[in-house]
């Protein structure tokens, strides 16, 4: 189940996708007239006093997760009157979008192409969606020699594999193939699950060993969960992936900061 937090975000979502700007109480949240189970849920994982107090702290949490990702906030919300009001609504439609397929094992090759196209509104340098099945370089033998353009070597892919354990390869803007850092971003159509996230990681990082560039240990594992990842959701062991939601493919709220210290 994903945390109240998300699903009241993620409520938000589907009230502003349908009118950008209108109020919502803790009576929208009830159910048959009866208490909500959702806003109890975030009474008290958030220590609120009441329904109403629920709403305002979940709003803060969410500007502070947000603030976090560096992005921006996709709406306004006034607590003297309850009025939400859409910031963003493109990023707001696309999480509502995401809602609706969710766990659908079909939709996994259209969540890995939005999550593609969303990843332009964060990243300079060049993406690159691989997963299988692939629109255009169906065949094993396509596929390798697309790699070997990226600094692979032309024997990714053995066996029955379809897809090296790739979905997503983002090369970043600094450096030149084959010496050009490659960010990896596996997509899980699902809730966050560490085991899963932790299978989803070892094929790609094997096949980071027919890099002919760089060392496997110069690249970077992702995975990112059709959910909002928050850091009480993750282990306090260090982890050997960069766990990412949703709110990493929200726009970034102003231009990379520079800190010289």
């Amino acid at each position: 189940m994903p945390t109240a937090l998300f699903e009241f975000f993620e409520v938000i979502a589907e009230e502003l996708t349908a009118t950008p700007s209108r109020v919502i109480t803790d009576e929208d949240f009830r159910v048959n007239d009866r208490d909500s189970p959702l806003l109890e849920n975030l009474i008290r994982d958030l220590k609120a006093v009441g329904p109403e107090d629920a709403i305002r702290c979940a709003v803060v949490k969410l500007e502070e997760h947000f603030r976090g990702k560096g992005a921006r906030f996709p709406f306004e919300y006034l607590p003297e009157t309850g009025r939400f009001t859409a910031a963003d609504p493109e990023f707001l439609s696309f999480v509502n979008d995401m809602r609706g397929i969710r766990t659908i094992g079909k939709r996994a090759h259209d969540f890995e192409c939005t999550v593609a196209l969303r990843l332009d509104h964060r990243t300079t340098g060049a993406i690159h969606r691989v997963g299988h099945p692939r629109d255009t370089k169906k065949t094993r033998a396509a596929f390798n020699r697309h790699l070997k353009t990226l600094g692979f070597d032309a024997t990714v892919l053995y066996g029955r594999e379809k897809d090296g354990g790739f979905d997503i390869l983002w090369l970043l803007p600094i450096g030149s193939v084959p010496h050009k850092p490659i960010v990896s971003v596996q997509c899980k159509n699902s809730e966050y699950n560490i085991d899963d996230a932790h299978k989803s990681v070892a094929t790609a990082v094997a096949s980071f060993t027919r890099h002919v560039g760089l060392q496997t240990t110069v690249h970077v594992p992702c995975v990112l969960f059709n959910d909002y990842i928050s850091p009480t959701m993750l282990r306090k062991k260090p982890m050997g992936f960069v766990p990412l939601g949703l709110t990493d493919l929200a726009p970034l709220a102003g231009r990379i900061p520079v800190e010289l210290i």
